[in-house]
């Protein structure tokens, strides 16, 4: 989305035919050095004159100020420039530049509810300010309040039919709100202005993933490739975009998360049915995790010299290359495995802290990650935590680890050691600790996609709006055969969700502690 950055050149263009000629022409030299981008010496003139006529009466001492304040903002000094902002709406009210300039440092600095007050009044002054309804929809988006964001768009559609951004981010928030066709349409319509633009190709791509249509969806998709903000690779070497691998060496390089490696790994046994060598190059942490995958012929962490091959391309664009649908998913599960020494070693190690007395569902938990809005709270698994026969062990690392401190004596979860995946290489201890686990309960993180690769049962709880992949209203995921989706009924309500999930668990646990004693009295 587009953030209003917009400094129009009039605002330092006003004559001040009423001042002495020599003020003029200092007014006007810093207008002259604002234009030319010597934005600290444009401000310094400013700052002289305001020095140097303190009394100077609104209007024209507004301008004043607010020129001073444009001038501090384009420098790359927004701090400075709040005051000056600040003094030329307290003389004018209506100065719409300093309401823009202030309301855009506001936003910056991530103050989202004071920059909109100011977007707000910016708007309903000057509807048609550029940019204007474009940022109030963006920051009611960043409120949450996606209904308000919509609203907003319209307007500035209305206002500018011919930006294409207006239609772009009246996508989004459609996608947001589950309108999965509107959104294509403003996807559409955005491209039809801006034609090919990457970012609005890709998220045309991920609106029809979303819907299930992979057809146009993995096309659309491919637009990521060419956004700046993407992580990008110059490969040496010819793309590969359907040549025949009879005899080929293939190098498949990662683009994206640790997840993405679990989730598309599977594509070697294609490539390798099609009669390619296949290599891949691997995020370094993953490599040793990964190294139970079948089918690969090299495996290769970034930075380590690679082999010679015939052909390359990125992990992701497989689906796109393959044709993939959600009905012909590459299956397999399970192609990943825990380390048979490591997963013997965890099955004594969980024994040992349950003292012998296995419990009927050993659950592993998964509550934080590092994406906005995924996390689930901590709070939420205190219920499963207190059901006969449930015994919860954290997977978490790094993040989230202060909620399990903060709740401790709320929250019954067995922590696994500060030695639990503390090597280099990740994930080793997790796969190996969820092969000893009757089931894993996850939000949308690196483990769910380490636990369907695996086969785990594994049941994911997913915020309202979630990740594409797990597309729209599914409650499984023809990814993982084995996994459960529960999705918020409602934006942002775990409690919901989590009690729906904890008395499936509860129905489970009861389940197998039937199974146990029924075999008991045999």
């Amino acid at each position: 989305m587009r953030a209003a950055g917009h400094l129009r050149d009039q605002a330092l263009g006003v004559a001040i035919s009423e001042f002495s000629p020599a003020f003029v022409q200092a007014y006007n030299t810093g207008a002259a050095l604002f234009k030319a981008g010597r934005f600290d010496e444009a401000a310094t003139v400013y700052r002289r004159l305001i020095d140097e006529n303190p009394d100077i009466a609104a209007p024209r001492g507004a301008t004043l100020h607010g020129a001073l304040g444009l001038c501090l903002r384009a420098a790359g000094r927004p701090a400075e420039a709040m005051e000056p902002l600040r003094q030329a709406l307290r003389l004018k009210p209506d100065h719409l530049d300093a309401l823009n300039a202030l309301g855009s440092i506001l936003l910056d600095q991530r103050h989202i509810e004071h920059a909109l007050i100011a977007f707000r009044e910016l708007a309903r002054l000057k509807p048609d300010y550029p940019g204007a309804l474009l940022t109030l929809g963006n920051l009611f988006m960043f409120s949450g309040e996606a209904k308000r964001a919509r609203a907003v768009y319209r307007l500035a559609l209305a206002v500018e039919p011919d930006v294409a951004v207006n239609h772009n981010n009246l996508g989004a928030v459609s996608l947001s709100l589950g309108h999965l066709a509107d959104a294509a349409l403003t996807y559409r319509r955005a491209l039809a202005i801006d034609v090919g633009k990457p970012e609005y190709r890709k998220n045309l791509g991920t609106c029809l993933l979303m819907a299930g249509d992979y057809a146009n969806g993995t096309i659309a998709y491919e637009g990521r490739l060419e956004q700046g903000v993407w992580r990008k690779r110059n490969m040496p070497g010819v793309l590969w975009q359907g040549q025949p691998l009879a005899g080929k060496t293939l190098l498949v390089h990662f683009e994206q998360g640790l997840g993405d490696s679990f989730q598309y790994i599977r594509y070697a046994g294609v490539l390798k049915r099609m009669g390619a060598r296949v290599l891949y190059e691997c995020q370094p942490a993953l490599k040793r995790v990964l190294s139970t995958a079948p089918d690969l012929d090299g495996l290769f962490a970034f930075g380590e010299p690679l082999p010679a091959y015939d052909y390359h391309i990125s992990l992701m664009s497989l689906m796109n290359r393959l044709g993939t649908t959600p009905d012909s998913v590459p299956g397999g599960v399970p192609y990943l495995r825990a380390e048979p020494q490591l997963q013997a070693g965890w099955a004594d190690r969980l024994d040992r802290l349950e003292g012998g007395n296995r419990p009927a569902l050993r659950i592993g938990i998964n509550w934080h990650g590092n994406e906005t809005g995924k996390s689930i709270p901590l709070e939420c698994f205190e219920a499963m935590g207190k059901l006969a026969g449930v015994r919860l062990y954290s997977l978490q690392k790094v993040s989230g680890l202060d909620h399990l401190e903060r709740l401790r004596d709320r929250v019954a979860v067995t922590e696994l050691g500060t030695d639990f995946d503390a090597g280099p290489d990740a994930f080793l201890d997790t796969a190996a600790a969820m092969a000893n686990m009757d089931l894993i309960v996850t939000c949308d993180t690196s483990v769910c996609h380490l636990a369907g690769a695996m086969g785990r049962p594994t049941w994911v709880v997913l915020k309202w709006f979630a990740d594409w992949r797990w597309m729209r209203d599914r409650l499984d995921s023809p990814w993982y055969p084995t996994m459960r989706l529960f999705r918020q009924a409602r934006p942002n309500d775990w409690a919901e969700v989590m009690a729906r999930v904890t008395a499936d668990v509860a129905a489970e646990a009861a389940n197998r502690t039937g199974v146990l004693a029924g075999e008991a009295g045999r």
